[in-house]
């Protein structure tokens, strides 16, 4: 068999004629140029698998030491302003988006109402000032007519009582003298006829005595009448106090309805940025309507949901780093302010408990809260966040 393939191969080579030299076995040398690209594409692949290894070792170093969280947004206390009164909404000074400061007019309303019942409270309230100044009129008139008929009643019993005690001592001087006449006509000293003229001048005495007593009782009576008519000043003084009274309710009348007038300007109670708009020129609102959002630019923070796993990691006041989407490349420093004491899914308003038996287990969320060094107006409530927090492992 090898015979016949070294004949095969002896007739191939007769047939195609010698065979010439073959070149030398020694290897070619490689060419400069292909030396330095082979050398170029190495460095470039170590330099590659250096800057790898760099990137690796920071985003385990990472891993280790932050806890970042991309479930986050801006949040804020958004005040709802509503209307305190029903009116017609005659102007909207602000729109969406625009700065307002404290004490700046936002939403006004028609105010041609509430001043006419204004105007009408205050006439009610002069009507019971005419009112009392006339009672005080009158009773002033009353007093000074009462003072002056007191001092003639009083004058009147001084009178009486002076006649009367004349008369009391006219009257004994009368008894003594008729028993004087009496004892000498029993001595036949004195005539029946003297005895009888002082008799009489002894019965004028006693009726001179009674009437100046009468006179003086009347006078004391008349002073009594005086003093009841007095009464009348006590009833004028009850019906002005009735009238003030009345006063006193209009007077709070006329200051609610005061708050209502001023109630129809609405203004704001804090310098913030206008959020949205609910109402147009023109709607009539009712209490209670919604007029406007707003909220305080510098006071914003961060809401965040962590990973139930994670949330161990997590301390009050540990510091973070925050990235808003919409600002891509710009870093806001934080602090953690708050962690929560539940679940998300134990405070959603409808609770799923699973009642079908088949268990899924899921990775809840905490929720915490994250403040922002130095918020400003850009940072609008609603906006995306991704948090990084230092936890220092």
């Amino acid at each position: 068999m090898s015979e016949f393939r070294k004949d095969a191969d002896a007739g191939e080579a007769g047939r195609t004629g010698p065979v010439p030299e073959t070149a030398s076995e020694t290897p070619t040398e490689i060419p400069p140029a292909r030396r330095s690209g082979r050398a170029l594409r190495l460095g470039i692949l170590l330099i590659a698998v250096a800057a790898l290894a760099v990137l690796g070792s920071r985003w385990v170093a990472a891993r280790w030491s932050q806890v970042s969280i991309d479930d986050a947004r801006i949040a804020a206390n958004l005040v709802t302003v509503s209307s305190e009164v029903s009116g017609e909404v005659l102007v909207v000074e602000v729109m969406a988006g625009e700065r307002v400061e404290a004490g700046e007019r936002l939403v006004s309303l028609d105010p041609a109402q509430a001043e006419l019942v204004v105007a009408g409270t205050e006439a009610r309230i002069a009507a019971l000032d005419a009112q009392v100044e006339q009672l005080r009129a009158q009773m002033d008139m009353i007093r000074a007519q009462i003072d002056s008929r007191l001092a003639a009643a009083r004058a009147q019993i001084a009178a009486a009582e002076a006649t009367h005690a004349a008369k009391v001592a006219e009257l004994r001087n009368v008894q003594s003298r008729f028993v004087r006449a009496a004892a000498l006509a029993d001595r036949k000293i004195v005539t029946p006829q003297e005895l009888e003229d002082t008799q009489a001048t002894l019965d004028t005495a006693r009726q001179q005595e009674l009437a100046t007593a009468a006179a003086t009782e009347t006078a004391r009576a008349n002073l009594e009448v005086v003093r009841s008519d007095a009464g009348q000043i006590a009833v004028l003084e009850r019906q002005i106090a009735k009238l003030t009274a009345e006063k006193t309710g209009l007077e709070a009348e006329r200051g609610q309805r005061q708050i209502d007038l001023r109630n129809r300007t609405v203004s704001a109670a804090f310098a913030g940025v206008v959020d949205a708009t609910f109402v147009d020129q023109g709607e009539y609102v009712t209490p209670g309507t919604r007029l406007l959002v707003y909220h305080r630019p510098d006071q914003v923070w961060v809401d965040a949901n962590v990973k139930e796993t994670d949330i161990r990691r997590i301390r009050i006041g540990a510091p973070a780093t925050i990235t808003v989407d919409a600002y891509p490349g710009r870093e806001f420093r934080g602090r953690v302010e708050r962690i929560a004491g539940a679940a998300t899914s134990q405070l959603a308003l409808l609770p799923s408990p699973n009642p079908s038996g088949n268990f899924t287990k899921v990775t809840q969320r905490v929720p915490i809260r994250v403040s922002i060094d130095a918020a400003g107006e850009d940072l609008a409530p609603g906006m995306m966040v991704v948090v990084r927090i230092d936890v220092g492992d």
